[in-house]
């Protein structure tokens, strides 16, 4: 029998409600980072991605910076049944800027 509410993730994650702006191709549209790791993140948004496709957001920072974020869809909410009321979408982040690092630092500083 599988454990219940275990942790399986390898990296630490920061919990946050970031506002951010994504675009997949055609696919554009406005959310939150809800969590984020050293390399990469979960966006909540009503209408995410495909998994396995190119994706580029761009996170409005407190102090207004605004940080460009690359990476792959790994996953949708879509993807998990009873799960569509929280729509969104993990991604890996690749490449790993000097940005996103920075950017990652101060919040775990904070």
């Amino acid at each position: 029998m599988a454990e219940t509410g275990r942790e399986r993730r390898k990296l630490k994650r920061i919990v946050k409600r970031i506002p951010a702006f994504f675009i997949s191709g055609s696919l554009h549209g406005d959310g939150y980072i809800k969590n984020l790791s050293r390399e990469g993140l979960f966006m909540r948004t009503d209408h995410p991605p495909d998994p396995e496709e190119p994706v580029q957001i761009l996170i409005k920072s407190r102090d207004g910076r605004k940080i460009e974020v690359s990476g792959t869809v790994r996953w949708t909410t879509a993807q998990f049944p009873g799960r569509e009321e929280h729509a969104g979408f993990g991604m890996h982040v690749d490449p790993l800027t000097d940005a996103y690092r920075d950017f990652y630092q101060n919040l775990l500083l904070n």
